[in-house]
């Protein structure tokens, strides 16, 4: 019998309430809502950041295995100089998170995005001195950790971040600035950490937080694409439907969208909320 990975596991049992909250939010809506009913369904921070969490670990999964693992296969280049002028190639996973944080950090929703590990290769992704401790203590349950910031009062949620592809430890364990090199599937790497001000939101809010992190993803993706532009005939992967498990093809962003829409809602958001509304 197949195995269930640890970040599998990890989510199916973490996305339950959240799951449970979308299920109410939806399916207990009137059939018209008026102008200010929106305002009266609200979430906890903890429950919003949940499952922006989710999207964000089923996103960077599908990059790193589909699209970074594969394509290098096909031999597209990914590099953590991707952004420098004379460099064309793609961002490498971590990247790719980071382009999206700093997206976010320029949007209109207060909603903060960091990915920080122990072992940084970047002494940018090195936790602060409370977060260290929080993570310290992650790794001894693998479990999130919900607290409030002592020096910014923002509500934080920090979640696991596991070694979910090859990609990821052959990156890790190879790159010349590591600080270590024995890393494994499913290991902890390090952890996503996310930050908001209030301790709530309503559900406009929710969808606005959702938004503006899909803007973020959709901006990186189109700057990735601009790279691949710039390569040269024969080199260059057609841009459409198709994923680099076909040969020299990357997917449009609807595509990317579509994928992530599939992954989200099934099959593990239809079985959770079916849990949820037994």
């Amino acid at each position: 019998m197949k195995r269930i990975s640890r970040p599998i596991k990890f989510w199916t049992f973490t996305a339950l309430g959240g799951a449970s909250l979308i299920v109410y939010l939806f399916a207990t809506a009137p059939e018209a809502l008026g102008a200010g009913d929106s305002e009266r369904h609200t979430l906890s921070t903890e429950e919003a950041l949940t499952m922006l969490a989710l999207e964000n670990d089923l996103t960077r999964t599908l990059f790193t295995k589909e699209i970074v693992g594969k394509g290098k296969a096909q031999g597209l280049k990914f590099d953590e100089a991707w952004a420098d002028e004379d460099v064309i190639a793609g961002p490498l996973p971590a990247l790719f998170l980071r382009g999206v944080a700093i997206e976010i950090s320029m949007g209109d929703v207060p909603l903060q995005l960091f990915l920080g590990s122990d072992f940084p290769i970047e002494s940018s992704n090195a936790f602060d001195e409370f977060q260290a401790q929080e993570f310290k203590a992650m790794r001894t349950d693998l479990k999130p950790r919900h607290f409030i910031d002592p020096t910014t009062g923002e509500h934080v949620s920090m979640f696991p971040d596991f070694a979910s592809a090859p990609a990821c430890v052959s990156c890790h364990n190879e790159h010349p600035k590591t600080t270590k090199s024995d890393w494994v599937l499913g290991d902890l790497m390090g952890a996503t950490t996310w930050s908001y001000p209030e301790d709530s939101v309503t559900t406009d809010e929710f969808i606005a937080m959702i938004s503006e992190y899909r803007k973020g993803v959709e901006t990186v993706w189109s700057q990735y694409l601009e790279e691949l532009d710039a390569l040269e005939d024969g080199q260059r992967p057609e841009v459409g439907q198709k994923w680099p498990s076909h040969g020299l093809y990357i997917p449009a962003h609807e595509a990317l969208r579509d994928s992530i829409d599939r992954m989200a809602n099934a099959p593990l958001f239809m079985g959770l909320m079916e849990k949820a509304t037994l």
